[in-house]
């Protein structure tokens, strides 16, 4: 079993099984809920943990996009989508930036791959630190502890012309961890291997409660939007004071 080999070794893989997502439509509820908290067009907008840069690349025509992530097997894809954006490599814990921007965004559960309140509230810091007094932090948790379902199965396909992959995936939970492993069957184009490999995610089922803690410890105002960019999970706006 290898840990998060779509993060490291495969980052190729990513947008073609997250093909389904509609950037575009979360890239306009986050364009209204920033402007709405004084967020206009042409601010400073950083993506925490931003992935291949898939919700960059349509925030881009408003903002001064930039962002991190810890992969730079992720960073790569993302530099090919946005030439001429400043992307660097950085861990939600310890990032720093040159200087503070006016929105952050940490979206599809990123928050979750931290292990502890005490990483949480490291992060929090380096939002707030991150962030001019009167941004605005839009942060997207995990699935609530609560309404969190273990044991269902999920499929998830591509079905590319040089690419074709199918993913399946089973949970269980492991104390406030959601554990969650992913089996992979990929084919390419010129390669007569069928690739098979299962890789484990580990989350972390923190209560919204305990993350609005560490962000107001951290100096943010925070509330709760319980219909946020996706279906089974809410989100949090927080503005640093």
């Amino acid at each position: 079993m290898e840990s998060t080999a779509l993060y490291s070794t495969r980052a190729e893989l990513y947008d073609a099984i997250y093909h389904f997502k509609d950037y575009g439509a979360e890239a306009e509820r986050i364009h209204a809920l920033l402007e709405a908290r004084g967020v206009g067009e042409r601010s400073s907008v950083l993506d925490a943990a931003c992935g291949t840069g898939s919700h960059l690349a349509p925030l881009r025509p408003w903002y001064e996009v930039s962002g991190f992530d810890l992969s730079e097997a992720m960073l790569e894809v993302a530099r090919r989508k946005l030439p001429g954006v400043s992307l660097f490599a950085a861990d939600l814990k310890s990032f720093t930036v040159e200087r503070p921007v006016d929105g952050l965004l940490c979206l599809f559960s990123s928050i979750a791959y931290l292990r502890s309140r005490d990483e949480l509230l490291s992060a929090a810091r380096s939002f707030a630190a991150a962030l001019r007094p009167g941004g605005v932090l839009l942060l997207e948790p995990f699935v609530a502890p609560a309404d969190f379902v273990s044991g269902r199965p999920f499929l998830q396909t591509f079905d590319g012309e040089d690419l074709k992959c199918a993913r399946v995936s089973i949970s269980h939970v492991e104390g406030d961890r959601a554990v969650i492993d992913f089996g992979w069957l990929v084919v390419r184009r010129g390669q007569p291997a069928i690739e098979h490999f299962v890789e484990r995610h580990d989350l972390w089922l923190c209560p919204y409660e305990t993350i609005t803690e560490c962000l107001e410890q951290a100096g943010f105002t925070v509330e709760h939007a319980p219909h946020g960019l996706m279906t089974d999970r809410g989100l949090l706006i927080a503005c640093r004071s």
